[in-house]
C-alpha cells in the first residue's frame, strides 16, 4: 500500500504545481478543458444510471467491498486524474489531501474514509466515476470505449495546457 501512497502522493505534487504555475490565460483554458471532461463523465455517469449500474454497483459493495475503489482506482490515478480533482479545490483542502494520502494507513485507497471518498461526487476522478467492470452490458463499453476517445483528446489538451512535464 506504501507504493500506491507514495505514487498517489506524487502525483499529486505534480498536479499542485502544475496549477501554481499556470499563468491567468493558461487557468483560463485548463479551466474550459476541466470542464470538459466533466462533462463526459457526467454523460457516461447518466448512461450508467440509467442502465441501474449505479445503484447496481452500490447494492453490491456488501458483496465485492468495494474492490474497484479499494484496489483498482487508486493504482491508477494520474496526475491529470489529481488536477482536474483540486482545480476548485481550496489550497487548505489539497493539503489535507495530501496528508491523507500520506498518512491514511489503510489497506485501500487512501482517499476512502468510512463515510465515503475524500473528495466530493463532482471531484471524483473520472477513473472513479465510468468504470463498471462487474457489468457485460456490450452497449455501455461500445459507449464507453468512444466516449474514452473524447476523455483521451481532452486530457492530453489539459496534460499540454498545464505542461506538467516542465514543472
Amino acid at each position: 500500500m506504501q507504493i500506491v501512497q507514495a505514487e498517489m502522493h506524487k502525483n499529486l505534487m505534480i498536479a499542485m504545481r502544475g496549477f501554481q504555475k499556470l499563468s491567468q490565460n493558461e487557468i483560463g483554458l485548463a479551466e474550459l478543458q476541466v470542464k470538459e471532461i466533466i462533462a463526459l463523465k457526467y454523460q457516461m455517469e447518466t448512461i450508467a444510471a440509467q442502465k441501474g449500474y449505479s445503484q447496481a454497483c452500490k447494492a453490491s459493495i456488501p458483496t465485492c467491498r468495494g474492490d474497484c475503489c479499494k484496489w483498482h482506482f487508486p493504482r491508477n490515478l494520474s496526475h491529470v486524474d489529481f488536477f482536474i480533482a483540486i482545480f476548485h479545490m481550496p489550497e487548505e483542502q489539497q493539503a489535507a489531501l495530501a496528508k491523507l494520502i500520506c498518512n491514511n494507513r489503510k489497506d485501500q485507497c487512501p482517499v476512502l474514509l468510512k463515510t465515503g471518498c475524500f473528495l466530493s461526487f463532482e471531484q471524483r476522478p473520472v477513473l472513479c466515476t465510468n468504470a463498471y467492470p462487474c457489468f457485460n452490458d456490450r452497449s455501455y463499453w461500445i459507449e464507453k470505449e468512444k466516449k474514452n476517445i473524447l476523455f483521451k483528446k481532452a486530457i492530453d489538451a489539459l496534460d499540454a495546457t498545464a505542461q506538467f512535464k516542465k514543472v
